[in-house]
């Protein structure tokens, strides 16, 4: 089996693994959701239900790192690819890869937002110790929307550059094809929803946030195909020469 193949069965592994934690998170969707934009909830809630918030967070990491295997395994056929589309691929890759170690750093400190307010609850509540270790799982948990942020402006240029480049790759319209320009899609509705999140602070942060989701779901959808693709050997997405 070739490296494009192992990396299409990481690729589609990460996607799922990822989608799973997205709805097991406490806090999110399933379990104790809260509007994530108060902190001070979004952390209780990860407290509340820590030992299942440590797996999923160590789910969500092992995921990011199958998903950088998997978008490396492309870089040597987009580096060997001509033209714009081969140079937009190589820097989409590069970009995704710094995005999705921005997450890494990001659920690292979730864990230590949970592993705090597990010390918390350890104490006798309201205690000037346990006190202190809650203010610093709020600080953490501030600290981490503001790389969440940093996301929002990294997404857009990533999967942009990322479904152009992949597009290039195929002579025909198919399936692969499709997912690509569905994926930069996505990623220009990302651009426009960061550019009215600092542009317009007062709009509804919590429609923004939920039309993000659902561009996120499509582009995941997307990479699976994708991963598909490579899994399968597709032209256009197979190791060349092999």
């Amino acid at each position: 089996m070739t490296t494009t193949r192992y990396a299409g069965i990481a690729m589609m592994a990460s996607i799922a693994l990822l989608l799973a934690t997205s709805w097991l998170l406490p806090g999110r969707t399933i379990i104790d959701p809260v509007d994530q934009t108060d902190f001070l909830a979004a952390r209780d809630a990860l407290g509340d239900t820590a030992l299942l918030a440590h797996w999923v967070t160590f789910a969500e990491i092992v995921s990011m790192l199958l998903m950088t295997f998997g978008a490396l395994a492309l870089y040597p056929l987009a580096s060997r690819q001509g033209g714009l589309g081969g140079r937009l691929l190589q820097f989409g890759i590069i970009v995704s890869v710094i995005e999705w170690s921005f997450l890494i750093v990001a659920a690292g400190m979730r864990h230590f937002v949970i592993h705090l307010m597990q010390r918390s609850e350890q104490l006798v509540a309201g205690s000037p110790l346990a006190v202190e270790f809650e203010a610093a799982a709020l600080d953490v948990q501030i600290t981490i929307a503001g790389i969440v942020l940093s996301l929002m402006a990294l997404f857009p240029l990533a999967t942009i550059m990322l479904g152009l480049g992949l597009a290039s790759r195929f002579s025909s319209t198919g399936p692969y094809k499709i997912a690509s320009y569905v994926l930069a899609a996505g990623g220009l509705a990302g651009l426009v929803i960061f550019l009215l999140v600092i542009s317009a602070p007062g709009l509804d942060i919590q429609t923004l946030i939920w039309i993000t989701s659902m561009v996120l779901y499509v582009d995941s959808i997307c990479l699976f195909i994708i991963g598909l693709g490579m899994y399968k050997g597709r032209e256009g997405l197979a190791d060349e020469g092999t």
